[in-house]
């Protein structure tokens, strides 16, 4: 099985559900309100509970937030504009993140296949990544970064999850 394939496809269907259930308006999401009236920390904090919460829980659903909203701060850094991102945060939607999905797992497929990270200790190391995010300014956060906390996220689902897509916080209410 191509676990790969299974945790980029359970992450598309938490952006998209995540859009629904979160929508604000056509250009951005709840996501985007929160970043502007809160700042980017806000952000950081959510996902730094979510690696706490995974760390006495050992829940599926935690690291598949964790990697989805790597997504969305890579949108939010424009990273699927140019190489170098933007200065400003762009706002996201179900429709941008559907658009450019397909060349953030490119970027993904080749990080792993390459196989440059260090997966000892993963979950210290996220935390300690969003812990330097929120020392900086949100133009100088690294696509190399990003992409290695959603990494991580995956490397920790594939070795620790023993039930692969059962515990999903998606599309709850239709069940």
């Amino acid at each position: 099985m191509n676990y790969l394939k299974l945790f980029l496809r359970l992450i598309q269907d938490q952006f998209k559900y995540g859009g629904r259930k979160y929508a604000h308006s056509k250009q951005k999401e709840s996501t985007d309100v929160l970043f502007d009236d809160f700042g980017k920390n806000w952000l950081f904090g959510t996902i730094a509970k979510y690696i706490k919460r995974y760390s006495n829980l050992a829940r599926e659903r935690d690291l598949l937030k964790i990697a989805c909203y790597m997504f969305i701060l890579w949108l939010k850094r424009g990273f699927h504009l140019n190489k170098e991102g933007s200065e400003k945060p762009i706002d996201t939607t179900v429709e941008i993140k559907t658009k450019y999905f397909n060349l953030f797992k490119n970027r993904i497929e080749n990080r792993v296949k390459n196989n440059i990270i260090d997966y000892h200790k993963p979950l210290q190391k996220i935390y300690k990544l969003l812990y330097k995010f929120g020392q900086i300014k949100f133009n100088k956060i690294p696509e190399k970064d990003l992409t290695e906390i959603f990494i991580l996220s995956y490397y920790i689902w594939k070795e620790q999850i023993p039930l692969k897509g059962k515990d999903l916080d998606t599309w709850l209410e239709r069940k």
